[in-house]
């Protein structure tokens, strides 16, 4: 989000503090974070470390905003929140511990505002859209806290991306307990994940492209798209529980056509093959050594000395292809963005005279394609939010590809003379359910049950377009 000014005139927060308000939108200058009196104030000490705290947390989110997160200096969060850097480390530990305080802090609001909204008394209906509106409003009032509850900072390292899925998990199953019917417990209901990540999709979009004012019209939109799923998928359509800790590639030894190709290494020495087959083995080497590292040990912990020795290419040949190290992450991001949308079209073109059927086969070979390449599926599915904004850019244009492809839906409605009236947001929301289901699996490192979720995940997906019946139906055909 660095360079990205997520500021703009927002509406009036339903049901945050007036503090709250305050700090989404503070007035320019000087006193936008004042604080309180100098001096004899008999104030009890804990009031002042407690304005003292909201004042850095306000400060961090808004500096992650200007700078991006690596960019943030304990020095000008101290000086924009108007404390001393001693009182900054009486406070906090560090950077880091600033950051996931003000992480929770807007977690914590967000979900007391969605959920207060959504437990008020009214119609299923009107406590949907309630819940809509409220959050629609708070992330007018509170782009860049907003921003980073959805997309997370760039650069804040693993302890960010964990606190993000924390954060998310507590507001799905808070939702949950709400739903009527108690789930198996030895199987997934993956509806609310979806409406969870269509909804965080869509918004995060309008944040990143400074459109948050769009949210609150938007909001019945999302609301009668979140609706269209009944509160328990049909019978059948179970999803494998994703456990955090079970392992993942381990359980599959199934490997796709792409990793067996770079696999295999070209003979060393002088060559007579074509210069272009030698360039595309080195980097088919180089991305697939950048996956392993950032699977096996993080982002943080990316190097292009390790990349080169595990590539198998000289520091020159590594510096031929990729700029930087940077350069090599978005160049597997790339790759693996290209695969996924490569054999989910291969599959629906197949069947494309049906296009449920199409969706169909496009969702289950995307399943069994991140099942073949767990590192790739971790990079692009779940680093991607630890990286820069270019990754999510590119994350972004995929995902909008994948859209694409859900389209046909809205003349099949029509043409079908049912009562289904497909909001125009559903394509957008319902691709960014489904990442939001795939995000699930594989951060809780369960990349290999993938396949296991096709049924639901179809469900979900043609549900929108078809009803939920009709959706069933092809879902439990394509799982026979």
């Amino acid at each position: 989000m660095a360079g990205r000014n997520l500021r703009q005139k927002p509406r009036e927060a339903v049901g945050t503090s007036s503090s709250v308000r305050a700090r989404a939108t503070p007035p320019s200058g000087d006193g936008r974070y004042r604080p309180l009196p100098t001096g004899s104030h008999g104030l009890h000490p804990e009031v002042v470390k407690s304005d003292q705290r909201e004042r850095l947390q306000s400060a961090m989110i808004e500096l992650i905003a200007d700078k991006g997160y690596p960019g943030v200096r304990i020095v000008d969060l101290a000086k924009l929140a108007h404390v001393s850097q001693p009182t900054f480390y009486s406070l906090y530990t560090d950077k880091e511990d600033l950051f996931l305080s003000a992480y929770d802090a807007v977690a914590q609001r967000t979900a007391m505002t969605v959920m207060g909204a959504y437990q008020k008394e009214g119609s299923p209906d009107e406590r949907m859209v309630a819940a809509m509106r409220s959050f629609a409003e708070q992330a007018a009032a509170e782009p860049e806290g907003t921003s980073l509850l959805v997309l997370g900072a760039f650069g804040a390292g693993p302890k960010a991306l964990e606190r993000r899925r924390r954060a998310l998990d507590t507001l799905e199953r808070s939702i949950q307990a709400s739903r009527d019917g108690t789930p198996d417990p030895g199987s997934r209901d993956l509806t609310v994940t979806a409406i969870l990540g269509g909804i965080r999709e869509v918004t995060a979009t309008r944040l990143r492209e400074g459109r948050a004012g769009e949210l609150y019209d938007l909001a019945d939109e999302l609301a009668a798209w979140a609706w269209c799923f009944p509160r328990r998928p049909p019978a059948g359509l179970d999803a494998p529980v994703a456990t955090r800790g079970e392992a993942a590639g381990a359980a599959t030894a199934i490997r796709s056509e792409r990793a067996r190709r770079a696999g295999g290494r070209l003979p060393s020495g002088r060559s007579d093959l074509p210069r272009k087959v030698i360039v595309k083995s080195q980097q088919e080497r180089i991305v697939d050594a950048t996956t392993a590292i950032v699977a096996e040990k993080g982002l943080a912990a990316l190097t292009i000395p390790e990349i080169a020795r595990r590539a198998n290419v000289s520091h020159q040949t590594f510096y031929d292809i990729y700029p930087s190290k940077h350069d090599a992450f978005l160049g597997a991001q790339k790759v693996g963005f290209h695969q996924a949308l490569g054999v989910a079209v291969a599959a629906y073109e197949a069947e494309q005279d049906d296009w449920p059927r199409a969706v169909a086969a496009g969702v289950r070979a995307l399943l069994e394609y991140l099942a073949s390449e767990p590192a790739h599926a971790h990079l692009t599915v779940v680093d991607t939010f630890a990286a820069c904004p270019q990754a999510i850019e590119i994350r972004s244009d995929a995902l909008r590809s994948f859209a694409t492809y859900l389209a046909p839906g809205y003349e099949l409605a029509r043409a079908g003379g049912t009562r289904i009236k497909v909001p125009a947001i559903a394509a957008e929301a319902t691709v960014g359910g489904v990442w939001q289901v795939l995000h699930h699996y594989v951060e809780n490192d369960c990349i290999a049950e993938l396949p296991g979720a096709a049924g639901q995940l179809i469900y979900v997906t043609l549900t929108p377009f078809l009803g939920p019946a009709e959706a069933a139906s092809y879902a439990a055909a394509a799982s026979a």
